[in-house]
């Protein structure tokens, strides 16, 4: 600050301001201050930034509870008018609903209804983009209950009749055993898994295979002889099994290890894949009979030729599940009393006609039997 003189005189009249480096440094430091406080509060760990990415996240989580919620009260609306009943779906994240049908992580919806034959394909891929090993596999929604109650499936053991001369069935109703009148003395009995049911309680229903197991990037030579007589044995070796049209079926291997493999095709924590019980078998035929899709238990509709690809050319499709009621028979979980032959394999094969080996056809055999006519199909389980 600087005194300005009178013109005239000595007299001192005011003043003459100026900015010292001092009030310079002080007005840099406000104003720095004052900055970071704007951008603390813009992209701080609680500024404006990240509170507006954290309400984006919270109205699309909510959006996507109140889409569930919406789902759920058309499923009841539906369920109220057409008598049918619709799980109550637990609402998580390892999976989507589409009409009405719960879509694991993974998995895509490709094509029909709940109804016709819901079909989902799998969509993973590695971390690195690549799609992984079960990439293209494909699954069929069952519909179902654990009590078959209000007009619904329930998941269960059932014995078929048929015109065929040996697949006449009852069921002891106390024990659950069936019997089949042509193998005197012998009956077929399961216990439900605890996968099982988990699966139906919770999300009303599972998926089974869209085709019989094939076998991809198997060496050119295949053996067809099991002549040690293994249990864990197959043709095949070096093969990746896929659950695809237009791959090779996986035939030539023993029940025990074809329920290995089963299981080891998913590991995750989304789904989990076993050899086909007599439960999904049999409540699979349910669901295609009561859709009026016929071959379940009758000699109709069975693809009864040696065609052991799916090229979608003389295979037959029921509710988007193929061959069930041809090709080949398929290795099951189910038991049987024979004490040498244990195994079940159940559905026609191209070796019989439809009358001797309709959809719901059961035979018993060895464990360490591996022919060209048997190979096996898996059932998919939420976790």
């Amino acid at each position: 600050m600087k005194l300005k003189k009178s013109i005239g005189d000595n007299t001192y009249i005011g003043v003459e301001k100026g900015i010292t480096l001092v009030a310079l440094v002080i007005t840099i430091i406000v104003l720095l201050i004052l900055a970071g406080i704007t951008i603390s509060l813009t992209i701080g760990q609680r500024g404006i930034l990240k509170r507006a990415e954290e309400a984006g996240k919270n109205y699309g989580e909510a959006s996507k509870q109140e889409e569930n919620e919406l789902i759920k009260i058309s499923n009841e609306m539906d369920s109220i008018i057409e008598g049918t009943v619709v799980p109550d779906l637990p609402s998580e994240t390892n999976y989507t609903i589409v009409d009405g049908v719960p879509v694991p992580k993974g998995f895509e919806h490709v094509e029909g209804t709940k109804d016709t034959g819901f079909v989902i394909k799998d969509i993973s891929v590695d971390s690195q983009g690549n799609p992984t090993k079960t990439n293209g596999n494909e699954f069929v929604w069952v519909p179902c209950t654990e009590d078959g109650k209000n007009g619904s499936i329930k998941y269960d053991r059932y014995a078929f009749s048929s015109q065929g001369w040996a697949y006449t069935q009852t069921k002891d109703e106390k024990t659950g055993e069936i019997l089949v009148p042509a193998y005197v003395g012998y009956v077929f009995t399961e216990e439900m898994s605890n996968i099982e049911i988990t699966s139906i309680k919770k999300y009303g229903g599972f998926y089974i295979g869209r085709y019989e197991v094939g076998v991809e990037g198997y060496d050119v030579e295949v053996k067809t002889s099991n002549t040690n007589n293994e249990k864990e044995w197959t043709g095949y070796t070096n093969g990746t099994a896929v659950v695809q049209e237009d791959k090779q079926v996986w035939n030539y291997i023993t029940r025990d290890l074809a329920k290995k493999i089963a299981e080891e095709i998913y590991t995750n924590n989304m789904v989990t894949s076993r050899l086909c019980s007599s439960y999904a078998w049999d409540t699979t035929l349910q669901f295609i009979e009561n859709r009026n899709e016929g071959y379940a238990t009758n000699s109709t509709g069975g693809n009864y030729s040696r065609i052991l690809k799916h090229t979608g050319m003389g295979s037959i499709a029921k509710n988007n599940i193929y061959d069930m009621g041809g090709n080949i028979t398929e290795w099951t979980t189910e038991v049987c009393s024979s004490q040498i032959e244990p195994c079940t394999g159940r559905g026609g094969v191209y070796v019989n006609n439809p009358n001797d080996g309709p959809a719901s056809y059961r035979c018993y055999t060895r464990q360490e039997y591996a022919y060209d006519h048997i190979g096996f199909r898996i059932a998919l389980y939420i976790s």
